[in-house]
């Protein structure tokens, strides 16, 4: 099958889901015998190790909402899936210009569309003023849009056909809307095989992912400090920005340097941070399906976690919504080895079941059949 993927962000170096994931899908369909093209928003695209039909960069910015107006040249996208010529078309996460956009062509031009959803952020994380002046800048989006574009595709999946989160909120649309719904989980891009025994870690907790409000690095910092001083803290992600700027200066603040250290991907091998730590936390205000907590439960490395998108379902740590509750979790895993072990079992049971190479490919293969029957079904 010829198959055109589209995402906006594409290097795998990057460390944000979709890309990871959209990079780990292509690779899983080129295993499959499938032709593969891609087209990407960002330069880059000659980083991937992949071989490809054909890889085309189209710049588009904007995300929809009124303070991120699309700007794309919808011309140029169209001629390049004419050229393609595919018999599907893979669209990789809601709310940019290229992928919403490329909705829209490949149903003008008839070509089946299958969207690989990480779920989509259109409600307020937390009751705070910006946050509800975000929501309300995507209501049209969300009133209008969401729903125009649902009707054009022939399947959609979803990371998780649970959870409550409004996280999910297009899975719960789809359903309403009779669209085709396939569950398809994440898949860690990064080669993962170290399993050290807990003996050989270091006592140290790993937060992981970008500087920001949203992934709630003060909190982790905080956090730190109310436990005892031995137990150390590193952060992985990029060293830039006034959030990170406000981690560095609570850490000077709080006397904690001899304590918490900070890397960014290109300093470190992820795999081997987990692997050799001694807990994962992710005190995140919203995920949808945590890449790091996957990642975590390959190397049966337990976690602190709060409840947010389809955490709850995940079986290697503990979940934890205030900081009390999240300080007695972290304790806990640190001073009893056997629940420690406990945890550490159960997560690398459940990574083996659903999020390996081989699980995704199925779920992979399932949701590509499905979009092929809803399209058929769409025509008849």
């Amino acid at each position: 099958m010829r198959i055109t993927l589209i995402s906006r962000s594409w290097p795998p170096f990057e460390r944000s889901g979709v890309s990871l994931s959209a990079f780990s899908h292509a690779r899983i369909l080129l295993k499959q015998g499938h032709e593969v093209s891609i087209i990407g928003a960002m330069q880059g695209l000659d980083a991937i190790s992949l071989s490809l039909t054909s890889r085309v960069q189209i710049p588009a910015s904007g995300s929809g909402a009124l303070y991120s107006p699309v700007q794309l040249d919808k011309n140029r996208l169209k001629q390049v899936l004419s050229e393609n010529k595919p018999d599907l078309v893979i669209v990789e996460a809601w709310q940019t210009a290229l992928t919403d956009s490329a909705i829209e062509i490949a149903s003008e031009l008839h070509i089946p569309i299958l969207m690989i959803s990480h779920g989509i952020s259109l409600h307020p994380y937390e009751n705070s003023l910006s946050q509800f002046l975000r929501s309300i800048a995507w209501l049209p989006y969300r009133i209008f849009k969401l729903p125009r574009l649902m009707k054009k595709l022939s399947a959609i999946t979803t990371l998780d056909d649970q959870s409550t989160s409004n996280r999910f909120a297009d899975r719960d649309l789809a359903k309403g809307m009779g669209v085709p719904l396939a569950v398809l989980k994440n898949f860690p891009a990064h080669e993962i095989k170290l399993n050290v025994p807990r003996v050989e870690r270091k006592i140290q907790i790993l937060v992981i992912g970008y500087f920001s409000s949203v992934k709630n690095q003060l909190a982790a910092i905080q956090l730190l400090s109310r436990l005892e001083n031995h137990i150390s803290c590193r952060f992985i992600g990029d060293r830039q920005g006034r959030y990170f700027e406000a981690c560095q200066k609570l850490v000077s603040q709080l006397k904690l340097q001899n304590r918490i250290s900070f890397l960014q991907d290109d300093e470190c091998n992820i795999a081997q941070e987990i692997a050799e730590s001694l807990l994962v936390f992710s005190p995140s205000i919203t995920e949808a399906l945590p890449m790091t907590l996957i990642e975590a439960m390959a190397c049966g490395t337990p976690f602190v976690a709060t409840s947010v998108g389809a955490v709850s379902s995940f079986k290697g740590g503990i979940l934890a919504n205030t900081a009390d509750e999240q300080l007695k979790a972290l304790q806990i895993l640190i001073d009893i080895p056997e629940l420690w072990e406990t945890y550490s079992v159960a997560g690398e049971k459940q990574y083996q079941a659903d999020f390996t190479e081989a699980a995704i490919s199925i779920q992979l293969t399932n949701a590509i059949d499905l979009a092929a029957q809803g399209y058929s079904n769409i025509k008849g």
